[in-house]
């Protein structure tokens, strides 16, 4: 059986939608049987730092998964580490949605013995970013929060980016015991192999461990119909309830 045949020996393809990904990038790190669709989280700000920021960007979040379910997407990836609309999107839909916080906690967790570090831009990030660890069961894993002073619009600066990245990647490994570190900032996406490569230790990319992630969980939806429960906390308004109110908001039924 060729590797992208699975249950049914047909050819596997699983579509994914990246929100806050460039798509031609992004199918440069998909697998072969991926299809990636790329949009923005269209909030009206510049980026997702602020709380407010990020409201304004979780009401088209869920417009935006609701809507690929509809068009036949088999996972959606929220790419800002705030993961941003998660808990709210998974309630309304099916298919598995990804924060690539959670993802790259997932796999941290995974392949390390004891600790992980995570790199973030402004120290204001920190608490929001916290409680989502916590929330997520991570808490006790985490070596340290490391700062590299940077707002996202300095991330457009690769080489400034890169030389903090390897400044307190280094630091969390010596002097934090990390045994892995991870980009807390999508606005890294791209950085993470140099510093890699310098320290000898997993450096996990965001983006990239949100669309792998994704990948996985498409590939359990699609073949096999595994996705979140929808018993406890995700569990959706009744649909009666739902419709007139979604379609007072977004202007279509969900």
């Amino acid at each position: 059986m060729h590797a992208t045949e699975l249950v049914s020996g047909d050819p596997l393809q699983v579509k994914i939608l990246f929100i806050g990904g460039r798509k031609e990038w992004l199918q440069g790190l998909a697998e072969p049987f991926t299809v990636v669709g790329g949009t923005w989280f269209d909030s009206g700000t510049p980026h997702l730092e602020y709380e407010f920021y990020e409201h304004l960007a979780i009401h088209r979040i869920i417009e935006k998964t609701v809507r690929a379910e509809r068009d036949g997407y088999d996972a959606v990836v929220i790419g800002c580490f705030y993961d941003p609309g998660l808990r709210e999107a998974r309630e309304l839909v099916r298919i598995p949605v990804v924060g690539v916080c959670e993802a790259s906690l997932q796999v941290a967790s995974s392949l390390t013995a004891g600790k992980f570090s995570i790199l973030v831009g402004r120290r204001k990030w920190i608490p929001k970013m916290a409680d989502n660890v916590r929330n997520y069961g991570f808490e006790s894993r985490i070596a340290s929060w490391r700062v590299l002073n940077l707002t996202v619009p300095d991330m457009r600066d690769k080489e400034k980016t890169q030389a903090a990245i390897l400044r307190e990647a280094r630091a969390a490994v010596e002097e934090d015991l990390a045994e892995c570190v991870v980009l807390g900032c999508t606005g890294m996406a791209g950085q993470a192999k140099k510093a890699q490569e310098e320290l000898g230790i997993p450096v996990l990319d965001p983006v990239l461990m949100g669309l792998k992630v994704a990948e996985m969980r498409a590939i359990l939806w699609k073949r096999f119909g595994i996705s979140h429960s929808k018993i406890g906390g995700y569990e959706p308004p009744p649909p009666e309830e739902l419709a007139p109110i979604y379609r007072k908001v977004y202007g279509t039924p969900p």
